[in-house]
């Protein structure tokens, strides 16, 4: 075997000399030499996914806000180096740029007619965020290879934080803080989103690993990590993953290349996920401390152990299948087993229904739909699956009424919980709607609705060229990128491929963004149901990932074509023009970020110190509300430590201060009604808290504070701070 033998460059297996996987490493490095200009921003990107994912989702303001800064040096960085390369050269392409980029100047334009003007400025900023990551992926030209290594590096980084908690689990390192009611929270923070997190990293393992490109022990990883991240998102019991699932794996299939290849390569994953079943359920069982340890221990136990099975079976199949081919069977036998792939993954899907569902799926949904509707009546069960109650039916009754009272503009970004509460019929508060579809219409409106409808159909079209196949060169191009987009049956021999296997033979390029547009499936199907948008940990990657395949269908500049526009007159201005309006906004868009971001950074450093420097705490708290002066974050804030601190007439500016910028939030009409209560101002006291009682009428600290304002012996201040301290 040399070196000149294509065949050989990633047919490192089980009977290579050890001098022969040396050289396959060589070869992958000088392979990905020319990927270095997509490699170091697109891994930049996909770095920040992995930090959201292991702190809480990205969910925090002060994880995400430095983030969108970061990414904002990158997008400028490629600016300043791809010049105009950087923008897409698609019709399809610009089109889903600027349809997000509309979608997001109206979010801001929201802030005008938003009751909440920071929560806003807040959805707004968040919005941001994901547009500049979608633009800095969108900008990178990638290829195959590139695209690849990023998704594993992804997958990867998902599986070394799953591998974490489950050693976490088989130890029972301080399983309280992981597990709540039974169910595992981390690392994201929220329940659904850590189920969708692990399946996202379950489906794209799951596709990448019948890759000939990939050696052996890699493939065999790929398998396992599908394995665990199966294990961790059963131990979660999400109901929504649950119902979204069957409709997540048919698409998801219909996505995929090798669709029979990828079911193949599913089967021991999910047999090896039913096996411990009854240890991952027995989890949300398990009651006390001790109970819960042990559970934990044994579950995660149980899942190292197959996982390790699963990598040592894979790795063999993986190495005996570079060691022999498949040979190409007829479109219509290839039809056939597309058919029977779907089969066995919709028998599979099944299988694990009535596993969860305990042998009656359809009592199970009966029960389902009627505590969808009746929130109130919920029921003992040994598993979350068999849970009936939720407050969704009232969340979407009340986000329609929004849509119909505000059909053009919507309420403004991020501002359902305050029209919300005084229209509740439960007795929760959620800050989000939980649905993509809904948020759109009620936050922004039918033109928000409309916008960010057409981003995403633009840019799934601009995807499905890379899917469906190579872009066609252009006159003079390059015949190279072609090639690699799968073209070439000769690159593909080099890339483990057989161009005589219909099986094995899909083009890299084809393959990768199939797999790239897998988050995109979880995130609009499961978040239908669902508050994921929130979360940059599986926003970002839906988007990001979006916009990598999208770049992957776009073709080549032709540069007999490129070089006579140079001499165009006007180009040169128009170029200016552009560079111009690029620059302002990307200044307009780090001062909108910072100055919010320093703001948040100096409400985190009072809530650190409230407790031990209270006076630093609220010179803080000063510097927050000058940065941000439209969020009333840092008022709430402050007046309940200035009514901690016995400052009664503080308070009571603070929390006024917060009322002229959120009138809406219900907790600063009762800080102030209480702070004027301690300073003896019985008819302030009253007003304040009677608006705080029509905007939460459940809340029963507001009425027993109103009923102890006319009493003869009022609310003394003792009193009224032991109450708010309860209700914050």
């Amino acid at each position: 075997m040399t070196e000149r033998d294509p065949g050989a460059a990633y047919a490192c297996g089980a009977s290579s000399p050890q001098g022969d996987c040396s050289l396959q490493s060589v070869h992958i490095v000088r392979r990905l030499r020319p990927h270095a200009p997509a490699l170091v921003p697109g891994l930049l990107a996909v770095a920040l996914m992995l930090v959201w994912a292991e702190h809480d989702g990205g969910y925090n303001t002060d994880t995400w806000y430095w983030g969108a800064l970061v990414l904002i040096a990158v997008l400028a960085v490629l600016a300043v180096v791809l010049g105009p390369a950087a923008l897409p050269s698609d019709r399809r392409g610009r089109v889903a740029l600027g349809a997000f980029g509309l979608y997001v100047a109206w979010s801001y334009l929201s802030i005008a007619w938003a009751q909440s003007p920071g929560d806003a400025l807040e959805g707004s900023n968040r919005a941001l965020l994901y547009l500049i990551l979608f633009a800095v992926m969108l900008a990178i030209p990638w290829r195959g290879r590139a695209a690849l290594l990023a998704l594993l590096t992804f997958v990867i980084g998902v599986g070394a934080i799953g591998l974490v908690l489950l050693f976490r689990l088989a130890s029972a390192d301080h399983v309280g803080s992981l597990i709540i009611g039974g169910r595992l929270e981390s690392p994201t923070g929220y329940f659904n989103s850590t189920a969708a997190l692990f399946m996202i990293d379950a489906l794209m393992a799951t596709a990448l690993a019948p890759r000939r490109e990939l050696p052996g022990p890699l493939r065999g990883l790929l398998v396992a990590i599908a394995c665990g991240a199966l294990q961790l998102t059963l131990i979660v019991e999400s109901r929504g993953w649950l119902f979204t699932l069957p409709l997540v794996l048919i698409v998801a299939l219909v996505l995929v290349r090798d669709r029979l290849r990828v079911v193949i390569a599913a089967l021991l994953p999910v047999a090896a996920t039913l096996i411990p079943l009854h240890r991952l359920l027995a989890v949300y069982k398990a009651t006390g401390d001790a109970a819960l340890a042990h559970a934990a221990k044994s579950a995660g136990e149980a899942s190292l152990l197959l996982c390790a099975v699963v990598f040592v079976i894979a790795t063999l199949a993986a190495w005996a299948d570079q060691l022999g081919r498949i040979p190409s069977p007829s479109p219509a036998r290839r039809r056939q087993l597309a058919v029977l792939a779907t089969v066995i993954a919709v028998a599979g899907g099944g299988a694990g229904v009535l596993a969860a569902t305990k042998g009656h799926p359809f009592s199970f949904l009966s029960r389902q739909w009627n505590g969808f509707v009746h929130a109130s009546k919920e029921t003992v069960s040994t598993s979350n699956f068999g849970v009936v109650g939720s407050g969704r039916y009232d969340f979407w009754r009340v986000a329609l009424d929004a849509f119909l009272a505000h059909p053009i503009g919507g309420l403004g970004q991020d501002n359902f919980d305050n029209y919300y509460v005084p229209r509740r019929r439960t007795d929760q508060e959620p800050a989000w709607i939980h649905s993509l579809e809904l948020r759109l219409l009620a936050h922004t409106g039918i033109a928000g609705f409309v916008l960010f409808g057409l981003f995403l159909v633009a840019a799934v079209m601009a995807a499905f060229q890379a899917r469906r196949g190579p872009p066609e060169a252009a006159p003079g191009g390059d015949p190279s990128s072609a090639a690699e987009a799968g073209g070439d049956p000769s690159l593909e021999a080099e890339a483990g491929g057989d161009p005589s296997s219909g099986i094995a033979g899909a083009g890299l390029t084809q393959a990768v963004a199939g797999v790239a547009l897998l988050p995109l499936v979880v995130w609009v199907i499961h978040g239908s149901i669902d508050w994921f948008w929130e979360i940059p940990a599986l926003s970002g990657p839906a988007l990001g990932f979006l916009a990598m395949a999208a770049s992957l269908g776009r073709p080549e500049p032709s540069p007999s074509r490129t070089e006579p526009a140079r001499s165009r007159p006007g180009r040169s201005s128009r170029r200016i023009a552009v560079g111009a309006t690029g620059i302002a906004a990307l200044l307009a868009a780090v001062v909108v970020l910072a100055f919010p971001y320093l703001s948040v950074r100096e409400s985190s450093a009072a809530s650190d110190v409230r407790q031990t420097d209270p006076a630093k705490a609220l010179a803080d708290l000063n510097t927050a509300a000058k940065l941000n002066p439209l969020s009333a974050d840092p008022g709430r804030i402050g007046g309940t430590i200035a009514l901690q601190t016995g400052q009664y007439a503080q308070a009571l500016r603070r929390f006024e201060q917060s009322i002229s910028r959120d009138p809406g939030g219900w907790y600063a009409w009762l800080g102030a009604g209480l702070s004027a209560s301690a300073l003896n101002d019985r008819v302030l006291a009253r007003r304040d808290l009677q608006m705080a009682g029509s905007i939460n009428s459940q809340e029963p600290a507001i009425q027993v504070a109103l009923a102890r304002v006319d009493s003869p012996h009022p609310l003394s201040p003792q009193a009224a701070l032991q109450m708010l301290v309860v209700v914050e």
